[in-house]
């Protein structure tokens, strides 16, 4: 474990313990049905919930009975009802593929992950699921004043997303929602 993950993992550690109003916003969860509606994924497929901070948004997909497994730096926010035998705890950005699965899920993570790692975080991502799933803030979070940290490292614009997710896979979905972005990339295996 490099330096860098274990202050981030700290960081997060701190801001799910003392900022409890940090877990009643789910960016994932506003996610979950726009997820189905553009994607019309099968009745029966793998998910992994990637940057999953408490993972209801994954036990939303799996409250329909699908195969899904949560990734996060920490379990310091998790849900008591996620299944501790399906939690990845690693950064993004390190080994943490054990598996491939249909679909990647990955809502307010990207502009968290320091910049240096957004390349490597996004790759893993992408190499690891048929499709990946991201929604990428472009603006700077107001939660990282609360504990003196910076929490979105990598605030950059939809054109520069684009550019650098285009390299990694094949951007089927691209939309540029104002202070954040949605994209859906295939992997090209």
């Amino acid at each position: 474990m490099t330096n860098i993950t274990e202050a981030e993992r700290t960081k997060y550690e701190e801001l799910w313990t003392d900022v409890p109003e940090y877990r009643d916003y789910s960016p994932g969860m506003e996610n979950v049905q726009r997820f189905c509606d553009i994607l019309h994924p099968p009745q029966e497929y793998s998910l992994i919930d990637v940057g999953c901070g408490t993972g209801i948004a994954g036990l939303a997909f799996r409250a329909d009975g699908r195969e899904v497994w949560w990734l996060d730096i920490t379990d310091a926010a998790l849900h008591p009802h996620v299944p501790r035998d399906r939690f990845l705890r690693y950064a993004v950005w390190e080994d943490w593929a054990y598996s491939r699965f249909d679909y990647g899920f990955c809502c307010d993570v990207m502009e968290h992950i320091p910049t240096e790692y957004t390349m490597l975080a996004a790759s893993r991502i992408i190499k690891s699921c048929d499709v990946s799933w991201f929604q990428i803030a472009f603006r700077d979070d107001q939660f990282g004043r609360l504990i003196g940290k910076p929490l979105h490292l990598t605030v950059q614009s939809f054109e520069w997303w684009l550019q650098r997710l285009r390299t990694l896979g094949d951007v089927v979905e691209a939309r540029d929602l104002i202070e954040c972005g949605l994209f859906v990339v295939e992997s090209r295996r």
